[in-house]
This record gives C-alpha cells, structure tokens and sequence, in this order.
C-alpha cells in the first residue's frame, strides 16, 4: 500500500517547480500517494498517484485558510505532511494532534523566514514585525517532526533556533530531463543576453537594460538582443518595465511571460549569456539563485552578481562571472571577453553542463530526498 503525503504551500501555486515538477513527481513515481494543497489558486485534478486539491486564498482570513488545509487533510488521511511554509505547519500540527498523531510534519524551508515578509515594511514597524514573526517561527518550526533545507547557509539558522531536530540539505538543482545542453550561438554578429525568472527591478533588470545599450554603442557592428523570460510581481511593475524600455533604441528586446519549468530550456536555447544582477541586500546576500544552475545546465555562461552561497556552492568560478552588480562598466569589459574569445564562451558552457551533469542535478536530489522520506514514514 503505497503512502499518502500531501503537500501543503501558502505562498506558491500548485505547479511551482519544486512543489510539482521536483517533490511531487518524483514521490509519486515512487511509493508514495501525492496530493498538493495550496491556496494560491483553484485547481482540483485527481490521478492515481498525483493530485491537485487547491484553492484561492484571495479575500478569506487566515484562519479560513487554516481551516480550509485541515478540511482537506482530514478528507485525504495522510501519513506524511510536507510544509512548504510556516504557517501551512499551523493545519498540519491540529490534523495530527487531532486526527492521526503518527503522522509526520516535514518543514520545506527555502526561503529567509521572517525576513521575507517582515522587511516589505520600513520603520519601526519592519522591526516590529521582524521580532513577532522571528518568534513565530521558532515556535512552528519547532512543530514539524524533521526538516528539509534547501541550501547549506540557511540550516545555520535552524541549527540555531532547532538544534534539536533531524535536517537534511535537497537543493535547488534542475530536473536534468527537462534542459537540454544548447551551447551558445554567438557568430560575431548576433549577440543574444537573457534574463530569466521572477521579474524583479531588485535583481537587475533595469541595471542590464543599461548595459545592453552601452554595450550596443561600443560595439555598432554587433547586434545587440536582450530576452526577457518570466513573470512581474504585479501589473504595476510590469506596466512601468513596458514604458521603461521605449527609450532603448540600439537593443532588440524581446519579452516572453511566465512559462511551464519544462518549456525553459527550449525558449532559452538561443541565448548566449544568461545574467542576474540582483543587488545587495541581506536575503540576496544570503541566497542561493536557483537560476544560476538551470542556465549552466543549459550550457549558458552566466554573469551573476558576487554573492557569497554561489561560491561556496560551486567553489572555483569556470562557467561564468561574478561581479559587482553596482559596476557596470566592469559588467561590459566581461561580457567582451566573451566576444573576443569565443573558446572562453563554449569552454565555459560545457564547464557548466558538466558540473550539473557531475551531481548538481534533481536526479540526484531526488534520491537523497525519497531515502530520507522513506525512513522517515518508518518510524513509530
């Protein structure tokens, strides 16, 4: 009898690419019975080893929300509850108080919790909210049976406020079945940068509008292309990014929406240089850009901004460059090096495939992720 585990986000949709495409299918191809309960939109699909029961959080409280993952809990009966926030814990921990106290609680944690919600604030209350929400989160945390980090710098804090519980490191890495290898296409005359991902003003995008135009204007005899792959946060940030880039006369830019993870690699397969440029800031700091990995899967140079977990994580840098993403003059004199060295553009591409193909890919999380799910369902 194959074991039931649902998995429960407050903040991404049921497609997300870790939720569906890396934890759900791959535990549903082994033995386990998936459902994906999110509240960030309504769908509701049944198969025999996957499911989809979500709905939409929008104008309901908290506590409807709440009740709303007990409800559906209680109707699926799991044996193991994947949390993908914390306050997805908050149903998880009333169904096994309540309902089945051998059930598991596994916290996903992928992002920076309370820094993520607390720092949308400014003044006093930011800091307010930081010191609530930091105590919040020791105590739900502290919940969940075991937990599930997504890169090494952020289990040091869990280490701190947890040290108790059982944790295991599963990665960001791409699904290698869905990005193909594309070397960069770059023919002397045709230069195509890319930026892919969450459309964000903090990550860059404004700052490589402005590169690809001075970069059009040093180099007349080379066309200059800018695509922009991915989603805004809202129709406000989009509205002011569609204005913005009237005024970039000497680039041809192409703008492409949010598309499905396994359509990625085939709409970025003629880029030559993939880029983010986000600024410095504690989370950005402290992150590990998931992107980053889908590009070098692909076989694209990167230019990314310096920040310390991408170091740690690669070690030497022979795939791409770190700069200051404040430097913009430095940026340029990076990316012509690549056009004056074409070897320096393919050795570089097949570094990077070759790192993912070596280990950094979801093949491999994957079994790290079922082996550790699977003693964990055994225990009383």
């Amino acid at each position: 009898m194959k074991t039931k585990v649902a998995i429960l986000s407050s903040g991404h949709p049921p497609y997300d690419e870790r939720i569906y495409w890396k934890f759900a299918r791959s535990l549903s191809q082994s033995n386990f019975l998936v459902k994906i309960v999110s509240s960030k939109q309504e769908i509701n699909l049944e198969s025999e080893a996957l499911s989809i029961n979500s709905f939409s959080d929008e104008n309901i409280s908290k506590q409807k929300k709440i009740k709303q993952f007990l409800k559906i809990l209680e109707s699926f009966s799991p044996a193991l509850i994947i949390c993908c926030e914390p306050l997805t814990i908050v149903p998880a921990f009333l169904f096994k108080i309540f309902q089945n106290r051998k059930c598991k609680i596994v916290s996903d944690i992928t992002e920076w919790y309370p820094e993520n919600a607390a720092f949308k604030f400014s003044g006093l209350k930011k800091y307010l909210s930081y010191t609530f929400l930091f105590i919040l989160n020791i105590a739900l945390t502290n919940l969940a049976d075991t937990l599930i980090i997504g890169e090494v710098i952020k289990k040091k804090r869990y280490d701190f406020i947890s040290p108790w519980k059982k944790k295991t490191i599963i990665g960001y890495y791409p699904v290698l079945d869905y990005f193909n290898y594309s070397p960069p296409r770059y023919d002397g005359m045709t230069l195509t940068l890319c930026y892919a991902g969450l459309i964000n003003f903090g990550r860059g995008i404004l700052q490589l509008l402005d590169i690809a135009e001075e970069l059009a204007n040093r180099n007349s005899k080379i066309k200059i292309k800018l695509k922009v792959l991915g989603n805004f946060p809202d129709d406000q940030e989009e509205k002011f990014f569609d204005e913005v880039i009237l005024k970039y006369k000497k680039i041809s830019i192409e703008k492409i929406g949010r598309t499905d993870y396994t359509n990625i690699s085939n709409l970025i397969s003629d880029a030559d240089i993939c880029f983010d440029l986000r600024k410095r800031n504690f989370i950005y700091n402290n992150s590990l850009p998931i992107k980053i990995f889908e590009y070098m899967a692909c076989g694209k140079p990167f230019i990314f901004s310096d920040v310390k977990p991408i170091r740690e994580n690669l070690g030497e840098i022979n795939c791409g460059f770190l700069v200051d993403p404040d430097d913009k003059h430095g940026i340029i004199n990076k990316i012509e090096m690549y056009l004056t060295n074409k070897n320096l553009l393919l050795e570089h591409s097949q570094n990077g495939r070759t790192i993912i193909e070596s280990g950094k890919n979801w093949e491999t999380e994957s079994k790290k992720l079922i082996s550790f799910l699977d003693r964990l369902t055994k225990l009383k």
